[in-house]
């Protein structure tokens, strides 16, 4: 902790009469007077123009490190420079130029380029004649003493433009001179500060090439002081300071690598807040979706009144990013206070705040840690994780199925504001919340019921909190376990937590962090299907089910409560884990049905040509593609024909046969037994031959079964 800094409260006059006073050269250039900074520096001077003795303004803290009498400040290089054109431009306009203020003026200087040095001695120096009627930086340019090549300086032409502000807002002032002992700043030096020349490098690094987190910043800071949010706030505490050195040890673990700039990322953490904040309070008009894509979109700029406009930055806000940032800063890196990353993986968190590129989902999850963190006083580590443990399976358990658009980003995030008050006692709330209405919109029902089943058995015992916890960790579950609280209820309606231990070692067995576990040659999705039609549904299409998809995922059929999911639990309740693979295969052995799933079974290859996402076409049982990829447009085979083909690759006499895949339903899937063409006629429900070589046979031979195929086959002349 930085202890209490003392400061001096200073105006231009004071600060170089006692230091000289030196940009350094690791400062960027002077960029209020750049072109697009118009706003900025209407703003600073009309605020400089307002002062008075009743109302006197106070410029936040100047400060940086002084060795051998001489300032170089860390902060403040913008402010000090706009002052050293203003005093400069009031004495020579209202004749208070004296070799004595000359003197005094010419202790500030810029370190960063030889020419900026150069034009300041000279400014100070040689000056000019002042006209009012012409533009101050052309009568400057014109001088005698002015090199042109000077206005290629990015400093050196930002003093211009800033000193031509200067004159229009002015020019008609009169007296001014006495005015300008009303306009001061806290002064600090690095030592006194408690700051480090570590620090001091980060700082600077942190503006030297972007502007806008300045900019930014100082609006911010205003908007703060308008509101009066930090009046009785220590000084080491304001938000002015906290930016600039803790927050800033932070930012700088994540800077650019090459340029050691992290404004960006700054500016993308307030950006992030800003969208859930909004997307948490705002109206769901017409607008509401415009507006949460625009702060998501880093393609965008959207300016400090534009986020006003838009309520995000209201004194909620600010408490929260201030909060927050205090508890996560830490030199050394984040602070964290989870253990593990089961339930918030709290770099990734921070990782994607700061790139302002969280999902939906992850935005929730943010949320959740972050308001923790803001409401507690002193983090309670395990009373966190019981918070977090919920979060993670409400959002993981409905991650597939909602998340979709705005409106269910909104819904969530208001259904954990709603929880934050049980926020210490959530489990609890959970178990005395009735199983029949799911209160909390945005998240799925079979989330939201499962978990004030679990809630109420961790609540009655701790055998059930480890069995309930460990299993929920599997990184494919992820907090989805309804499927094995429901397979271990007995007909009561009672849970047998040996139960629920047996069914957890086998889904151990078969499910890993991807998904389903690789088995050899399809051996699992072939001995389920023995069992009855698992596959689910997606558009027209079926598939025997991929690890990640919305519609068509083993999660989904784990999800949902209903036939399909009964045969997955008859098959594991027929295994064991010590020969799974031995069982799965007499299963399938064992499988004598003759309907459409029959030859799915009894050869691999027939899931394996169906793509990445494991799809058929099924119109009936006898129109079955097996589907290439997603559309029938797609090259794709017909099911009896290809099984057939499978078949007769395996005969030993077979010297020479190919399978021809189309990409049209109307056309024909067949294969090529040397030279002759065999397909299957679903509508006739037959196998047919499709061209002959030999003119005197018929070329429309029709076969009732595959045998009467393969005798056909195996019997004609120069096929053996």
């Amino acid at each position: 902790m930085i202890n209490q800094p003392e400061s001096q409260q200073l105006i231009f006059l004071q600060l170089i009469d006692k230091y000289k006073v030196e940009i350094p050269i690791i400062q960027r250039d002077y960029a209020q007077g750049r072109e697009g900074k118009e706003e900025l520096r209407e703003s600073f001077l009309s605020a400089i123009k307002n002062a008075s003795p009743t109302t006197p303004l106070v410029l936040d803290f100047v400060y940086g490190s002084i060795t051998n009498n001489t300032f170089q400040p860390i902060d403040g290089q913008q402010r000090l420079t706009t002052l050293f054109l203003l005093h400069w431009f009031i004495a020579q306009k209202e004749g208070k130029l004296t070799d004595e203020l000359k003197k005094q003026l010419s202790k500030f200087t810029y370190e960063t380029r030889i020419s900026s040095r150069e034009f300041c001695k000279e400014l100070i120096e040689q000056s000019i004649v002042y006209d009012t009627d012409e533009i101050i930086s052309n009568q400057i340019i014109d001088s005698h003493w002015f090199f042109l090549s000077w206005k290629k300086d990015p400093t050196i032409k930002s003093m211009l433009t800033m000193l031509d502000a200067i004159q229009h807002n002015f020019k008609d002032e009169n007296n001014f001179w006495e005015k300008l002992k009303y306009i001061s700043f806290h002064f600090m030096d690095l030592e006194n500060f408690g700051l480090t020349d570590d620090l001091y490098i980060k700082m600077n690094a942190r503006g030297k090439a972007l502007t806008d987190f300045e900019n930014f910043k100082a609006k911010f800071e205003q908007h703060i002081k308008q509101n009066n949010w930090e009046e009785d706030v220590a000084v080491e505490e304001k938000f002015s300071h906290k930016i600039d050195t803790d927050w800033a040890d932070l930012f700088w673990n994540y800077r650019h690598e090459e340029t050691y700039i992290f404004d960006k990322q700054f500016l993308n953490f307030f950006r992030t807040m800003a969208v859930i904040h909004y997307a948490l309070r705002a109206e769901k008009d017409d607008n509401f979706k415009t507006n949460v894509d625009l702060l998501r979109d880093n393609s965008k700029i959207i300016s400090f009144n534009r986020y006003v406009e838009l309520n995000c930055f209201d004194e909620g806000y600010f408490r929260s990013i201030k909060s927050v940032l205090n508890k996560i800063s830490n030199r050394n890196g984040l602070t964290t206070f989870l253990s593990g990353n089961d339930y918030a993986n709290e770099k990734e968190i921070f990782k994607g705040s700061i790139n302002n590129d969280l999902s939906y989902a992850d935005l929730v999850i943010a949320y959740a840690y972050y308001k923790y963190l803001e409401l507690e006083q002193s983090v309670d580590k395990e009373l966190l994780k019981n918070w977090m443990r919920i979060v993670r399976n409400l959002v993981e358990g409905s991650r597939p199925y909602l998340f979709n658009n705005v409106t269910d980003l909104s819904n969530a995030l208001k259904s954990i504001n709603n929880l934050l008050k049980n926020r210490n006692c959530i489990i609890n709330h959970f178990k005395n919340l009735a199983l029949e209405k799911n209160t909390l919109r945005g998240f799925t029902s079979e989330q939201v019921k499962e978990e004030k089943i679990k809630a109420k058995l961790i609540s009655d015992s701790i055998d059930w909190e480890k069995a309930i916890i460990k299993i929920e960790n599997h990184p494919y579950f992820k907090g989805q376990i309804g499927f094995l609280l429901d397979w271990c209820k007995d007909e009561n309606g009672n849970f047998s937590i040996d139960k629920f231990n047996q069914y957890t070692v086998k889904s151990e067995a078969i499910f890993d962090e991807n998904g389903l576990k690789e088995f050899k040659d399809f051996l699992f999705d072939r001995a389920l299907l023995a069992k009855g039609d698992y596959l689910l549904r997606k558009g027209p299409n079926h598939s025997f089910l991929i690890n990640s998809e919305r519609n068509i995922s083993w999660k989904r059929l784990l999800r949902d409560k209903n036939e399909k999911r009964n045969y997955l639990k008859e098959l594991i309740d027929e295994i064991t884990v010590e020969h799974l693979s031995d069982k799965l295969y007499k299963i399938i052995n064992d499988f004598s049905l003759n309907d459409w799933r029959y030859y799915f079974i009894k050869q691999p290859e027939m899931i394996g040509v169906c793509g990445s996402q494991k799809l058929i076409r099924k119109s009936s049982n006898n129109n079955i593609l097996l589907l290439g990829s997603t559309t029938t447009s797609g090259y794709h085979k017909e099911y009896y024909s290809f099984s057939l083909y499978n078949e007769l690759l395996h005969l030993q006499q077979v010297r020479e046969i190919n399978y021809l895949s189309q990409r049209s339903v109307n056309e024909w899937k067949f294969f090529n037994y040397e030279g002759i063409k065999i397909a299957f006629d679903p509508c006739k429900e037959k196998y047919v031959l499709l061209e002959l070589e030999d003119e005197n046979m018929t070329s429309n031979l029709e076969f009732n079964n595959r045998e009467e195929v393969k005798n056909y086959l195996i019997q004609t002349p120069n096929n053996v």
